[in-house]
């Protein structure tokens, strides 16, 4: 039971048990939208294609629109044309279908594309080249046909002479199943296109009258999606299908239909609905987009379904195990605790307690049930009821029971965790403010029992030990404790305290925490980890310990399908049988908050997170994803002069690229992927000594000296998919005076000189020991001139300030240059925090200068506890004011930095608070270091205009 310490658990795709739909809860598909402030073209995308490298394409009301997973980029037609359709042809090519136009889009050798029209190719000419809106482009084996208003065109495959046939003017759209184009006719009915003739299919009549959204191939015929429900096509004719999903579908305008790789059918409509139904036809989802009809379906090459709207983009993980609960659902407040529990999830919020249960009819809606006015924490299902902690008390939920009992009340605080006993299942343990609240099962139901003080523990963590009644408990103010407790009665009959003595040192900044992994009690305080031997702590220095960032807030989970080490931004995964640990990214890196994890007796795992529910379905299969592809998208180089010349993205392993002496490289890396969040990083051997931080996809190198490098490249999803990495080998060439031939003749040239002095010496050697004595006196002054004149640099040069003991402002001018041009070279964040001690001078004039000296150093000494020396550089700026730096940091976590010391001043002994001004940013050629000082003075003044003991953030600097 960690009550305090955010919990984080995620499953793989490992087999658990089934259930049918109406037996959970379905959630909202993890997703990304894409409107206009992103493709910078006007809302309304009228169709989809993806290409064999993974880039997506939509047809827009301004062009085409390509995506690469990071950029997008619009391709326009002639005459400004909409892209009222596209394909992605047999040669990987892009087919376009505009107004009076078709054409394809190709390379244009500067890493775009251009339009190619081909209406000459199709030998159009005169009044055949008005051929109105292309609705629809089509790819075969044997071509690629062109729908217009009135006009069936195909271009074949081999180059060879287009064939061109009219349309009758009630044929409305075609399809393409089983090798072939299906049409329907208006008044005639479903049609097969054969050798230029249209031909009606067996009970084709059935779809005379009614439109035809889309067709699915599957193995006892086609599913036709129809604005009357769903029928089936075989070779006896056309029949309807019963069932809700067939009842779901009558009377919608569906409009998109697309099958999916696990058998499963998409239906999007005009009334901006998503239906998904399984293989057999069940409705799995019912998702509702907006006000915006549903236009075009696509699935690129990891999986994701892209829904083209009138209004947006959006690609969905779906199918997907992995699915959200949140306001979608109706769902108030943050969840601080979840269970499932007689057939619906119950939820514990910020909002009180609610409940969702399955339905069939579409997405369930959170029902708030009126048994507090504040907040609910807790939740418990334990022998059938369950146990409910809220602001006021306890509360229990019995079978059958419309409202809950009373366990327990309290004016002023309730129970804010529940924890089951693991060795007496009529046993569970509440934390109730600064009590153990003992709760006991009796004749079949729940009861309240003695309640034990915590004498003032402030709880991180609590496990029970190898009976029950023990518990461990560790505490965010001191050391961890060991209780031994009568559960009947509640008397406590030892407490043992673990600090330094029994080898577990305690950080008074964070205290201690408790987690239970593989049957032994683990501990941690600060950035150390610890394992208790059965006597006494000893340090941990094994996975899961050593993986993660913050130590002090690991927890593990054991479950049946792994071990699932977790903090609050980070998770680890170890599956059963196996000694290597892996990184997990259940939605992406953006998606965080981690607070708590349940898997629930409906088979599905939720996890409480800043967003709502995030929640693993095992019945829900992960689709087949395409490996990623790693490349180099250009390389540039430039001299000092400005000369640009483009150098080539790709190297043999026997020759590298050559590089010209004195020009430095702009290179940017390429992987095409949809899932949001990629990142790069880079280790160029022989001048990095360690890979770089992970950052985005550009890199700046430098003029480098004559030779050969390797620069190896890394890169990875934002949820943790990495292609096999790639190596750039470069050689830069030497200037015409460091080649071999050159160094030999100056080598000559030297030795020839050094000949020559040394016949001049020896001449001159009886008139130098006759001026010995003077150059002896000379050199002896000018010795005693030198030392002088180093011992003054020295002084100078004196890093140290001598009131408060840190660094003085010449430290800190030196160490500015020096991490300013290191992050330069390595793209990384530098920050600056100016610290301003409040009303310093009035203290002065009360107190008297030499109590002001003492207060002044006791406010350094607290600073230097708040900050890395080994990293970072913490120096008096002047007077009252410091400075401290911070390289590798972003300005968001440099700001939350400064809140950290600025309460820390606050909360001291010191009497006195500081103001902060931040400034960050990742250095560039334009930019002068001196500048980030000085945004972050502006940013300080800012600060003490707001009020003082206030944290300011320099406006211009950028956002992570």
């Amino acid at each position: 039971m960690r009550p305090l310490l955010p919990l984080l658990i995620v499953l793989t795709l490992l087999a658990c048990p089934a259930s049918s739909p109406a037996e959970t809860v379905p959630g909202t598909p993890l997703s990304n939208s894409y409107g206009s402030e992103q493709t910078r073209a006007k809302p309304g995308h009228l169709t989809l294609a993806t290409t064999p490298d993974g880039q997506l394409f939509a047809g827009n009301h301004d062009g085409v629109l390509r995506f690469n997973g990071i950029d997008w980029r619009l391709t326009a037609l002639p005459a400004r044309s909409a892209a009222h359709s596209i394909a992605t042809g047999n040669d990987g090519l892009v087919y376009v279908g505009g107004y009076d136009t078709f054409g394809r889009l190709a390379p244009d050798g500067e890493g775009g594309l251009a339009y190619e029209e081909l209406l000459d190719a199709a030998g159009l000419v005169g009044d055949q080249r008005h051929l109105g809106f292309v609705y629809q482009v089509m790819v075969a084996p044997g071509g690629v046909y062109f729908r217009s208003e009135n006009r069936l065109i195909l271009l074949p495959a081999d180059g060879g002479k287009a064939s061109s046939w009219p349309l009758p003017e009630a044929t409305r759209s075609f399809f393409q199943a089983k090798g072939g184009l299906l049409a329907r006719i208006q008044g005639q009915g479903l049609v097969r296109f054969e050798d230029g003739e249209f031909v009606l299919v067996p009970g084709g009549e059935a779809l005379a009258d009614v439109a035809l959204a889309g067709v699915v191939e599957r193995e006892d015929g086609l599913l036709l999606v129809s604005h009357d429900g769903l029928m089936l096509a075989d070779d006896n004719g056309i029949r309807k299908l019963d069932g809700a999903a067939s009842e779901m579908l009558s009377g919608m305008r569906s409009y998109a239909v697309r099958g999916l790789a696990d058998g499963s059918v998409v239906v999007g409509t005009l009334e901006g609905q998503l239906l998904r139904f399984d293989e057999q036809l069940r409705v799995r989802q019912k998702l509702d987009l907006g006000n915006y009809g549903v236009l075009a379906l696509d699935v690129d090459r990891e999986g994701g379904l892209w829904v083209a709207t009138e209004s947006e983009l959006r690609r969905l993980k779906l199918p997907s195990p992995w699915s959200h609960l949140g306001a979608s659902q109706g769902i108030a407040g943050n969840p601080n605790d979840f269970e499932w529990h007689d057939g619906a999830l119950w939820l514990a919020t910020s909002q009180g307690v609610q409940r969702l249960r399955p339905t069939e009819a579409g997405p369930p809606l959170a029902e708030r049930l009126p048994w507090t006015n504040y907040e609910a924490y807790a939740l418990l299902s334990a022998k059938g009821d369950l146990l409910v902690g809220v602001r006021e008390g306890l509360l229990v939920v019995e079978p059958g029971s419309q409202e809950p009992r009373r366990l327990y009340e309290h004016p002023h605080h309730g129970v804010f965790a529940l924890m089951p006993s693991r060795h007496d299942e009529s046993l569970a343990y509440g934390l109730a403010g600064p009590d153990l609240l003992l709760l006991h099962r009796r004749q079949g139901k729940w009861q309240a029992g003695p309640l034990v003080s915590l004498d003032g523990i402030s709880v991180y963590g609590v496990e029970e030990g190898e009976r029950a009644g023990e518990l461990w408990f560790g505490d965010t103010r001191g050391p961890l404790q060991r209780w031994s407790i009568d559960p009947q009665s509640g008397e406590v009959s030892s407490r043992q305290t673990y600090d330094d003595s029994q080898g577990l040192p305690v950080n008074p900044q964070f205290g201690t925490s408790v987690y239970r992994f593989d049957d032994a009690i683990h501990a941690a305080s600060g950035d150390a980890s610890f394992r208790f031997d059965g006597q006494r702590f000893v340090a941990d220095k094994a996975p899961p310990a050593t993986l993660v960032d913050r130590p002090h807030e690991l927890s593990v989970e054991q479950t049946p399908l792994g071990d699932y080490a977790y903090t609050t931004r980070e998770l680890w995964h170890r599956p059963p049988g196996q000694d290597e640990w892996r990184p997990l990214y259940p939605g992406g890196r953006g998606l965080a908050g981690y607070s708590y994890v349940r898997y629930g007796q409906d088979g599905v795992l939720r996890i409480a997170t800043w967003t709502g529910l995030l929640q693993f379905n095992p019945e829900e299969s992960m689709p087949d994803t395409a490996p990623l592809q790693l490349g180099m998208e250009s390389v540039l180089a430039r001299n000092e002069a400005g000369e640009t010349r483009v150098m080539p993205t790709r190297t043999d392993s026997t020759e590298p690229v050559r590089l010209p002496p004195g020009y430095s490289l702009t290179l940017r890396f390429a992987m095409v992927s949809m899932e949001s969040g990629a990142e790069f990083r880079y280790l160029l051997h022989g001048v990095t000594p360690e890979w770089s931080e992970w950052a985005d996809r550009d890199l700046f190198i430098r003029a480098l000296p004559a030779g050969d490098y390797a620069l190896e490249v890394q890169a990875r999803t934002g949820t943790g998919r990495q292609p096999a990495g790639m190596t750039y080998r470069f050689r830069v060439l030497p200037y015409w005076y460091e080649t071999w031939w050159v160094q030999a003749l100056l080598g000559l040239a030297l030795l020839g000189a050094g000949l020559a002095v040394a016949m001049w010496l020896v001449r001159l050697r009886t008139e130098r020991f006759m001026q010995a004595n003077r150059r002896l006196e000379a050199r002896i002054a000018e010795r005693t001139h030198e030392l002088e004149d180093a011992n003054r640099k020295l002084a100078e040069l004196a890093t140290e300030d001598a009131l408060t003991g840190v660094a003085n402002r010449r430290a800190l001018e030196n160490g500015l240059r020096r991490e300013w041009f290191r992050c330069l070279d390595q793209r990384r964040p530098l920050s600056v925090l100016m610290i301003d001690v409040d009303h310093f001078k009035a203290y002065n004039d009360a107190h008297g200068h030499l109590e002001g000296d003492v207060q002044l150093r006791g406010i350094a000494q607290r600073l230097a506890q708040q900050h890395d020396p080994q990293r970072e550089l913490l120096s008096r700026y002047g007077g009252e004011e410091f400075a401290l730096l911070l390289p590798g940091v972003h300005v968001q976590e440099a700001s939350r930095r400064a809140e950290v010391i600025r309460a820390a001043i606050a909360a001291s002994d010191a009497g006195m608070t500081v103001s902060i001004g931040v400034a960050g940013m990742v250095p560039d050629v334009q930019s002068e270091p001196d500048g980030l000082l000085r945004r972050a003075d502006a940013a300080l003044y800012e600060a003490k205009r707001a009020g003082r003991n206030k944290v300011a953030t320099d406006a211009g600097s950028p956002a992570g």
